[in-house]
C-alpha cells in the first residue's frame, strides 16, 4: 500500500508547475500599500487593489489571498472558486487518456484528454490535491515539462586535422585543439610548449605567442574566441589572436542566453562588468557580483550591503537597491523585495508595479 506520504510527494511532483509555464502578461499583480490587485501593463488599474497576495493569470486564472486563505478569480475580478484553501498553485494543462487514468505526458504515449488543473492545500497540514476550475478534487494528471537546455553549451566542433600529421618540432611539444575562423582556409592549432600555451597556423606561424598559462576556444556562432590566462589574469582574443577583452580580469565566464545571444562577465580589481560579443560593455566593471538567471533571461547584480539588481536582455539596468531579485520566466518583468519587506514587480522598462 502506497503510504500518504508518498502520495504527498507524487502530488507534489505533478503541482510544481508555476515557473514551468508562461504568465499571461495582460494583466500584471499591482500593489498599492499592503493590498494586491492587478493593472494593465501601462499600470492602468484593472482589478483594485483588495487581496493580501495576488499571482499572475495562468490559463485565465489566478490565485489571490484573502486573510489566510487562496482562492482564484478570472480576469474580470470574480471569485470563481471560493476561499478556502491553505495553498494555491497556477493552473496548467495535464493529460489523461479516455477512461480517466493518467498517462505519460513525454511523448511516448499521445495523449487523448487535455485536463487544466491546479494544486491546492484543503487543510493547514500542507497536504496537496489536485483541482478543477471549479475547485473540486480530482486525480492528478499526467504533466510534460521540457528538460531545460544546457545555456552553455557550445557549439559542436570539427576536428579540423589529424594531428599525427604534424611533426613534433621546436615550434611545439604537443597540440591541445584546433579550429577554423569563418571565411579563412588555413587552420589554427592551440599547443603547448615548455609547459606554455601559445596557437600557431597551418603555415606554422605563431599567432597567439607561447606565453600563457592556458588557453580554451570557445564557439559562439562561426565565431571563435579563444579564452587565455597568464599570470593569474584572464582575458579574450579572438580566434586569429588579436584581443578582444584585455587580459588585466581575475575571472572571465562566457555566458549563451536562452535568448541566443553571448556575453562575457568580467572581474577587474574586485568588481564584476558585463560585455556582449559586439563591442560593447553592458555595464562597466562596477558591481560586487554578477550571476546570470536563465529563468527571465538576464543578470542578477549585487551591489553595496549585498543589494540586489538586474539587467533585462534589453540592456536596462535596475540599479541594486532591493533584498531579492527574483525574474519571471520570458525576462519581461522581475519580483523584488524591497527594502521594507515587501514585494512587488518591476518590467524591462522599469515601470514599477506598485506603490509604497
Amino acid at each position: 500500500m502506497i503510504s500518504k506520504k508518498l502520495l504527498l510527494i507524487l502530488f507534489l511532483a505533478f503541482t510544481i508547475p508555476v515557473f514551468a509555464q508562461d504568465a499571461d502578461l495582460f494583466l500584471i499583480p499591482y500593489r498599492k500599500g499592503d493590498l494586491w490587485g492587478y493593472a494593465s501593463p501601462d499600470k492602468t488599474i484593472v482589478i483594485t487593489p483588495q487581496y493580501n497576495e495576488a499571482d499572475f493569470f495562468y490559463e485565465g486564472f489566478a490565485s489571490v489571498k484573502k486573510g489566510n486563505l487562496y482562492g482564484y478569480i478570472n480576469k474580470a475580478g470574480k471569485v470563481v472558486i471560493p476561499f478556502k484553501f491553505y495553498t494555491a498553485k497556477a493552473f496548467r494543462f495535464g493529460y489523461m487518456d479516455a477512461s480517466g487514468n493518467t498517462k505519460p505526458g513525454d511523448g511516448s504515449i499521445t495523449p487523448q484528454k487535455t485536463v487544466l488543473f491546479a494544486g491546492a492545500s484543503p487543510a493547514p497540514d500542507g497536504y496537496e490535491i489536485c483541482i478543477d476550475t471549479k475547485g473540486q478534487k480530482l486525480k492528478c494528471p499526467a504533466i510534460n515539462e521540457s528538460s531545460a537546455p544546457d545555456l552553455n553549451k557550445q557549439t559542436t566542433e570539427t576536428v579540423v586535422s589529424n594531428y599525427s600529421t604534424i611533426q613534433k618540432s621546436d615550434l611545439f611539444d604537443k597540440i591541445i585543439a584546433d579550429y577554423k575562423m569563418p571565411g579563412a582556409e588555413e587552420s589554427y592549432y592551440i599547443a603547448t610548449r615548455n609547459n606554455n600555451y601559445g596557437v600557431f597556423n597551418n603555415k606554422f606561424e605563431v599567432i597567439v605567442p607561447f606565453e600563457y598559462t592556458n588557453i580554451e576556444k570557445i564557439f559562439i556562432g562561426a565565431m571563435v574566441y579563444l579564452k587565455a590566462e597568464k599570470g593569474g589574469m584572464q582575458g579574450i582574443l579572438f580566434g586569429n589572436g588579436s584581443p578582444y577583452i584585455a587580459l588585466e580580469n581575475s575571472k572571465v565566464k562566457y555566458i549563451h542566453s536562452s535568448d541566443g545571444n553571448s556575453y562575457f562577465i568580467f572581474t577587474k580589481d574586485g568588481k564584476a562588468g558585463l560585455r556582449d560579443t559586439k563591442y560593447k560593455n553592458i555595464t562597466e566593471p562596477v558591481y560586487a557580483d554578477i550571476m546570470y538567471d536563465a529563468a527571465g533571461p538576464g543578470f542578477i547584480t549585487t551591489g553595496e550591503q549585498d543589494m540586489k539588481g538586474f539587467i533585462f536582455s534589453n540592456n536596462n539596468i535596475l540599479e541594486p537597491t532591493y533584498t531579492e531579485v527574483k525574474p519571471l520566466k520570458g525576462g519581461q518583468y522581475v519580483r523584488v523585495k524591497t527594502q521594507s519587506g515587501k514585494w512587488g514587480y518591476i518590467n524591462n522598462k522599469l515601470m514599477e508595479f506598485f506603490e509604497n
